[in-house]
């Protein structure tokens, strides 16, 4: 969930807080990249009248750990919305505004699981069930796959979200059931938690006919084509190596498109009156961090303005927009930061829940680096730290004063964050300054040195904390562990 630089956040307590502040992409050969890994088969059919859509999905399976697994689980992200829900999708103070008509819920219902082409009854974990494992028939070994099919039905709630509809669209993101990741500590089963994005998981390979009412104008993740049957649109969408697949969709869709450097832009709006400044914002977003960290993988790139109840939200080859920004150089703004996140998190994957500041400190940072190389936009690096320095410090003296102090560590899960306000000027605020920090250390160029080191590293891969930690040291020559231990912990204050 990705928050604006220049936020106004409302502590619970009644205290408002201040107000944050061309070159060519080339492609990589995604086909072969992709071709170990999982694949998802969708086809889904959407149903606006009932705001409901019914879906088989296939999923191949492709063992790609060390270990030999017995099961595979699997992350139902729906079952948070439903009704009854432990871990909710939205925090107490923000219900009013994510919930435009009223408090509504989802509906989830398992259909139909088979395994290998043989039916199966799954079993479920969590507090919410939302953790569906499927057990195997025999082990399976390294390299070997598993076929998973999974018939499914949900209704959307009435919700500004990733899941839902409102007036003015729909989002249709983190829906289907995806395979957790299996990595050094086993099976990561972390519940959704309100507070950042509680999402984890491996590249992958997707193949989804869409069907919905021809009234509807869609953006997907991914490449894709369609067809007229009557009323209806059917969409063939293919997206090869990406982390999650989503979809948006609205009647009152706008578009401007813009080829670039060999990337299809397209931007989906509702009520830009300058929507070419916001396309021009993408395509250089997209030019610089292809520049900085890593050429830009994919053949487009999908900006969307629909209904949100945070600032943005990124998906690879598609970024979501809040239309409740007013401020529209904030809104630049959130178009840059989800854009940084096509690195950070989408080609660069990571732990969201366990460790949220790898991905967002540094799109955070990132942020700024593009406004070190695009001075046009008239925002400047010294002056924005400054404003975080001041706004941060703010916080931790209103806390401190309602309530005798504050944690101010960064190295947290999403889930030990007391309220959305602590999580964002830790992670995203403080983060940033951590980076601002380690890059007066380094020096520009070779903090820009580590930066292409960690993006060319783990390009399609998922990284830790130490291998981010380690990718810096490489790149600087340097040992920099103490340098990230006091700011994870805490023990760094700023003035």
């Amino acid at each position: 969930m990705k928050r604006i630089l220049r936020w106004l956040l409302v502590f619970i307590f009644g205290v408002l807080a201040i107000s944050f502040v061309g070159c060519k992409p080339k492609q990589d050969n995604l086909n072969e990249i992709g071709q170990t890994l999982s694949s998802y088969e969708m086809n889904i059919e959407y149903d606006h009248i009932n705001k409901s859509l019914y879906s088989v999905q296939t999923l191949n399976y492709v063992n790609n750990t060390d270990a030999i697994l017995s099961e595979i689980y699997m992350h139902l992200y729906v079952a948070n919305f439903c009704q009854n829900a432990v871990n909710k999708p939205v925090e107490d103070m923000n219900i009013a505004t994510a919930y435009p008509n009223g408090i509504s819920y989802a509906s989830l219902n398992i259909i139909r699981v088979k395994l290998n082409e043989q039916d199966i009854v799954p079993k479920y974990e969590g507090e919410d069930n939302d953790i569906m494992k499927i057990p195997l028939t025999n082990n399976l070994e390294p390299t070997e796959s598993a076929e998973i099919y999974i018939e499914y039905r949900i209704t959307l709630p009435n919700l500004s979200h990733r899941l839902g509809y409102t007036d003015s669209g729909v989002n249709i993101a983190n829906f289907y059931p995806i395979a957790c990741v299996y990595d050094k500590n086993g099976w990561s089963k972390n519940p959704y938690h309100f507070n950042g994005d509680p999402f984890y998981s491996e590249m992958a390979n997707y193949k989804v006919t869409f069907q919905c009412d021809s009234s509807l104008k869609c953006a997907f993740t991914g490449e894709s084509q369609v067809e007229q049957q009557d009323n209806i649109s059917i969409y063939t969408i293919n997206s090869i190596c990406i982390r999650e697949f989503a979809i948006m969709l609205s009647e009152s869709f706008k578009t401007v498109t813009c080829n670039k450097n060999s990337v299809e832009f397209t931007y989906y709006y509702l009520n830009d009156a300058t929507p070419d400044k916001a396309l021009q914002c993408a395509i250089d977003s997209i030019n610089t961090f292809s520049e900085l960290f890593y050429p830009y993988p994919y053949k487009q790139f999908n900006i969307v303005q629909s209904s949100f109840v945070h600032g943005g939200m990124e998906y690879p080859s598609l970024i979501l927009i809040s239309d409740k920004i007013e401020n529209y150089d904030d809104y630049l703004n959130v178009i840059v930061h989800e854009t940084a996140h096509q690195w950070w998190y989408s080609l660069v994957g990571n732990d969201q829940y366990t460790n949220p500041w790898v991905d967002e400190a540094l799109t955070e940072f990132s942020t700024l680096l593009f406004y070190d190389n695009n001075k046009g936009y008239n925002l400047n690096h010294k002056d924005m730290v400054a404003g975080m320095q001041d706004n941060y410090t703010t916080f931790v003296n209103v806390y401190t004063d309602v309530l005798g102090g504050v944690n101010t560590s960064i190295n947290r899960r999403i889930c030990e964050y007391n309220t959305s306000p602590e999580y964002t000027y830790c992670v995203y605020v403080k983060g940033t300054l951590m980076f601002d920090s380690l890059q007066q250390l380094l020096g520009e160029k070779k903090f820009a040195k580590c930066l292409k080191l960690y993006a060319q590293t783990y390009a399609y891969k998922i990284a830790t904390p130490e291998d981010l930690i380690a990718c810096f040291e490489q790149g600087s020559n340097s040992s920099l562990s103490n340098f990230f231990d006091t700011w994870l912990t805490g023990k760094v204050i700023v003035h």
